[in-house]
């Protein structure tokens, strides 16, 4: 009795059971036809260029976003003094700053650079981007010398006569010497030293030499931005640049972000750069990238070009 049911849900009349099997032939003859269809007929073969050059062209800005993301943002800044708002608009990271903070409200104070980079969280990268920007002002001690004295008599108010010692003293004004400095291994504190830079200028000045990788001539200072020429002509006296230091693109294998981010290309003609030697293979002079990059810019670019195959 229990197994009635199974028996009847297998059961099949003579005209069910002839629609099964002709079921059972259409599904067979079916995944043999498209098994043998492709071997008859070729299929059509899709171009998707246009789809990889969109999809290059979408993670190349998303890269680029993202590395602007997670670059700071400094200007030059007394460690001792900085509040929440300025780390927070430098770009550091919640953790960083909430120990700096905490650490300044105890008491403590950085005599120099390497207290800062002990602060819990701080890496070696967040600290190497600081480290040009740190500006701790060094102590001066005003020295003061005491000429002489002399004793004399005074008369009180009651006619007495009494003895007064009157002690002079004088300040010894202190002469500054400024020291030539050279552009690419100078630092903010250094260029505070410079009469007519403060911080904003020597942040700018600093940041621009990040993103050319160094100043090949002095010249170079007109480019900063808010640098007129009758501030270029002050400050120019006190520079002089070191080519040997720069820091040089492989024009062969630099990629769209890496060729992009450099002032004197931008992010159009380092696709054309790129795109031109995918299409002519790699290059092994400037005049190679002529085609791609106009006569003035080229020749701004030039120290900046290394060719390594």
């Amino acid at each position: 009795m229990k197994t009635k049911w199974i028996r009847e849900l297998f059961s099949f009349s003579r005209k069910e059971r002839n629609g099964i099997v002709g079921l059972l032939f259409i599904i067979f003859i079916l995944l043999v036809t498209g098994k043998l269809i492709p071997l008859f007929i070729a299929p059509d073969k899709t171009d998707f260029s246009k789809w990889d050059a969109e999809v290059n062209t979408y993670l190349a800005k998303d890269g680029n976003t993202m590395a602007v993301k997670n670059t700071l943002h400094p200007v030059a800044f007394n460690p001792n003094k900085v509040d929440s708002v300025s780390l927070v608009n430098m770009g550091l990271p919640p953790k960083v700053i909430a120990n700096w903070l905490k650490y300044l409200k105890r008491g403590g104070r950085f005599g120099d650079k390497e207290g800062v980079k002990k602060i819990f969280g701080m890496t070696p990268g967040l600290f190497e981007q600081l480290d040009s920007f740190i500006v701790i002002p060094r102590l001066k001690i005003a020295k003061v010398k005491e000429a002489g004295s002399y004793q004399g008599s005074d008369k009180s108010g009651d006619g007495i006569m009494r003895d007064t010692i009157v002690r002079r003293t004088w300040s010894k004004r202190e002469t500054k010497h400024v020291m030539v400095q050279e552009l690419n291994s100078t630092d903010s504190l250094h260029l505070l030293d410079i009469p007519g830079i403060g911080p904003v200028f020597a942040s700018r000045i600093i940041r621009y030499r990040n993103l050319l990788g160094g100043f090949y001539s002095v010249s170079q200072l007109k480019e900063v931005y808010g640098m007129r020429e009758e501030n270029f002509m002050a400050v120019s006296q006190y520079f002089t640049a070191d080519q040997s230091t720069l820091k040089k693109l492989n024009i062969n294998f630099s990629t769209v972000q890496e060729l992009g981010r450099h002032p004197y290309v931008g992010f159009s003609a380092a696709r054309k750069i790129c795109k031109l030697r995918d299409k002519t293979g790699k290059f092994s002079s400037p005049d190679n990238l002529s085609p791609v990059v106009t006569g003035d810019s080229l020749k701004k670019l030039i120290p900046y070009m290394k060719f390594t195959r």
